[in-house]
């Protein structure tokens, strides 16, 4: 595209934080216009429930773009009438959150173009980071596809791949996916204008679904081994949070690790208590010992090491400094408690 072309006219829809750095990609390039901005209504938010505008609202405005909200695309003919009257190139959808219908896909004079967080045809549906961290993989990315009526099914045009840290959560996996979904689409819609860039069918056989996780989902069950559970709980962080809990109250575990117990130290002064004969005791859930980075807790198989947790109505904090407050030392020892799946009721006085 020679840089006396017309720009690409695109009308992007988006809502939540994740689709801030591809608007800002998209504005920035100056081969791009944004002739429209839609995004889902104001809706109350924090302890105070206010009236909070969504995130790309608030970036739209400050970038000085028209923006619409609407409850519905596809009931608001006023929208779809503008819409029509823009004649775009493309719409571009990046966690926009509802669904298009037909006559919103035929609007732009090319396709309309979704950015997925996912390596399709893998983890369509709603949730692909969380599950791509909850299933071990090493690998995900965001593929850009063209969207159809079907959930995530539109043929594929281009991806990007990011390696999956060994301790990353979902918060920040979908912060580092987020800053790749800008710089995909802007290759990808100049190369669907310029012919360098062609659709590929996916193959359908190999798809798996990422459906929505419900609060309940995230609480742990701690017959489940070490390593299970810390992918749940990498995968569950910052929201909702996955949860236990202890003599009925509930508590959030946000960092931990599979414990590996230290090499022997067979010197003639051993004093370690810590050997791995000592910590794989107990029943699933059991608190085994307050270490210098956290605790130790007993699981299905292996040992977990929790490093920060969050009591309920409090702030995140070190593992350690939470059990030296709530575990009272008796006689120079402290008697560590069990967490639960269960928040079971308190025993009658």
């Amino acid at each position: 595209m020679s840089s006396h072309s017309a720009p690409i006219k695109i009308v992007f829809l988006g809502t939540p934080a994740f689709s801030i750095p591809a608007l800002k990609a998209l504005v920035a390039d100056d081969r791009i216009e944004i002739a429209a901005v839609i995004t889902q209504p104001d809706r109350p938010a924090g302890r105070g429930q206010k009236l909070t505008p969504p995130p790309i609202k608030t970036l739209a405005d400050t970038l000085g773009l028209p923006v619409f909200q609407t409850v519905s695309i596809k009931k608001d003919e006023p929208l779809k009438a503008h819409l029509k009257s823009l004649a775009p190139d493309f719409l571009v959808t990046v966690a926009f959150g509802q669904i298009l219908t037909q006559e919103v896909l035929d609007i732009p004079k090319m396709a309309t173009v979704n950015a997925h967080a996912s390596l399709l045809p893998e983890f369509r549906g709603a949730n692909p980071i969380q599950q791509a961290i909850l299933q071990g993989k090493s690998q995900t990315g965001i593929t850009t596809m063209l969207t159809e009526l079907g959930v995530d099914t539109g043929p594929m045009l281009l991806k990007h791949t990011l390696t999956i840290g060994p301790e990353e959560t979902m918060g920040q996996l979908t912060e580092r996916l987020s800053e790749s979904a800008g710089p995909l689409l802007v290759d990808t819609l100049v190369g669907m204008v310029n012919g360098s860039v062609q659709p590929e069918v996916q193959a359908h056989e190999l798809a798996t679904h990422a459906p929505k996780c419900q609060k309940e989902d995230a609480i742990l069950d701690w017959q489940a081994s070490a390593d299970q559970l810390q992918l749940k709980i990498r995968a569950f962080n910052p929201a909702p949070g996955a949860a236990t809990f202890l003599e009925g109250e509930r508590v959030k575990l946000l960092k931990v690790r599979t414990y590996q117990p230290p090499a022997a130290d067979h010197s003639p002064d051993q004093s370690s208590d810590q050997s791995e004969e000592m910590i794989n005791t107990g029943q699933p859930g059991q608190i085994l010992a307050i270490i210098e980075t956290g605790l130790l807790v007993q699981t299905g198989q292996g040992t977990l090491e929790i490093l920060s947790l969050q009591p309920a109505g409090k702030k995140e904090m070190p593992a350690r400094d939470w059990a030296l407050g709530y575990f009272k030392a008796v006689n120079g020892t402290r008697q560590l408690g069990c967490f639960s799946p269960h928040q079971s009721a308190p025993l009658p006085a």
